[in-house]
């Protein structure tokens, strides 16, 4: 039964689920009961304090008792200075939760963040009163509030979408302190900002401990055929990522239209088709058994190679993204001198074992200017290589560049903390990378 209850004697919690009222929608409630009445009475505890219809008593308080407007309830007129009330008999703050959240979600939606704040609060309270009933009835393990619980008390159901929701939504009403997540326009942009900065703060974390024992020993390079290095038990399921750049099966070795600074480089390998199938096809299964249950690849290739080194990989287990990356450069070759024009693109496929998330969504097309060329005819920048691994890698994590060449692998893997297996062939150019791990040692030698 209703009551005639003095406006004065109800008062507002601060912690109410509902936090921002729109001016124009409470001007229209107003407008509303004056005219047409009030439907439905305000719920208050015995003390006075407000359980549902803050919308209502906001409209009547800013609008109607201000210029002394009145407007009825159940047909009978409402004394000035008054509101209709009805008393809730219980002080249970899981009954008045219940209640509220009830209350907001049917007459009018909440933000998506008092919307999470509310079903956290239901969430916790329903937890505890659990965990109690269950000690109390002498349970050796206390039962617990799940979210499927919960999905089913403020959704009406734990199927297709309800679940991961209300998960969201108590996971985030811990984090609305933060100011990004508190500013974020949906419920599912405010946990990739979550997402994001427990990623750096794993990142900073990883740092901090990889960054007290790191140096230039963390890098290794083998001389020798990656098929045989690969094979020895020590580099089983041992990395994280491969990045290299192997032949390309496309007759480089025979190009004669180098020019620049390519003029006096050569490639020291056989460059031709019949020697890249087998080569691929044998490294592209030792790929799978040389990494992690979740890891990425990035293996550059020739734009005819691709789709054959595709199903290679797919054949291996791997998922392959549908399209390459593209990186492009500031020099290239012309493979028609008298025609042009100068080729300034190169492709990679990249390639996803297992689950393995990202550490950053980066575009599928870089831009790369040339480092200082060290006569190797394929080598690359050390920015791409960098830019590639920070994707994927965290500190301490393992990469690997199993045709190696001028060592691109090292100085980008000593930035990002990592370490890093180089493999490579050529005499020549193994001592290329030799030298760069020399230099970084140097570099790390020297005082701040």
């Amino acid at each position: 039964m209703h009551n005639i209850t003095p406006i004065t004697r109800v008062t507002v919690a601060a912690d109410r689920q509902r936090q921002s009222f729109d001016p124009v929608a409470l001007l229209e409630l107003a407008t509303s009961i004056r005219e047409r009445g009030l439907f439905h009475a305000l719920q208050i505890r015995p003390d006075g304090t407000l359980v549902t219809g803050e919308r209502r008593l906001r409209a009547i308080r800013e609008h109607l008792e201000p210029l002394g407007q009145t407007f009825t309830y159940a047909g009978q007129p409402v004394p000035p200075g008054h509101v209709p009330t009805i008393t809730v008999a219980t002080d249970d703050p899981l009954v008045l939760e219940e209640i509220e959240l009830e209350e907001n979600t049917v007459r009018k939606d909440l933000t998506w963040q008092e919307l999470a704040q509310a079903t956290a609060r239901l969430h916790h309270l329903r937890d505890a009163q659990k965990v109690r009933a269950s000690t109390a009835a002498g349970a050796a393990v206390p039962v617990r509030q799940t979210v499927a619980d919960t999905a089913v008390e403020v959704r009406g159901s734990a199927l297709g979408s309800n679940h991961e929701a209300t998960r969201q939504e108590i996971i985030v009403a811990e984090h609305l302190s933060i100011p990004e997540v508190a500013k974020a326009k949906t419920l599912s942009d405010a946990m990739k900002v979550i997402r994001k900065k427990e990623e750096l703060s794993r990142n900073a974390r990883l740092a901090a401990v990889i960054g007290e024992t790191y140096s230039t020993e963390s890098l290794y390079a083998e001389q020798g055929s990656c098929l045989e290095v690969l094979t020895r038990s020590e580099w089983q399921g041992r990395f994280d990522v491969i990045l290299t750049d192997p032949p390309y099966g496309m007759g480089a070795h025979e190009f004669g239209d180098a020019v620049g600074k390519l003029l006096g480089t050569e490639h020291h390998y056989d460059d031709s088709y019949e020697s890249w199938v087998p080569l691929m096809q044998a490294f592209c299964r030792l790929t799978y058994t040389i990494t992690k249950p979740q890891a990425h690849a990035y293996i550059f290739c020739d734009i005819d190679r691709f789709h054959e080194l595709k199903k290679m990989m797919q054949e291996a287990g791997w998922y392959v993204f549908r399209t390459p990356f593209i990186n492009v450069k500031n020099s290239g070759r012309v493979p028609l001198p008298t025609q042009g024009p100068r080729r300034q693109y190169e492709i990679a496929l990249y390639a996803i074992k297992g689950d393995k998330p990202v550490t950053a969504i980066l575009p599928d097309v870089i831009s790369t200017a040339a480092d200082e060329q060290l006569g190797h005819g394929a080598q690359k920048p050390v920015a791409l290589y960098t830019d590639l691994l920070k994707r994927s890698v965290r500190p301490g994590d393992w990469v690997l560049d199993a045709f190696s060449g001028s060592g691109t692998i090292f100085p980008a893997a000593f930035e990002l903390k990592c370490f890093a297996l180089g493999i490579e062939q050529n005499p020549e150019s193994y001592g290329m990378g030799l030298k760069r791990i020399q230099a970084l040692s140097a570099q790390a030698a020297l005082p701040l």
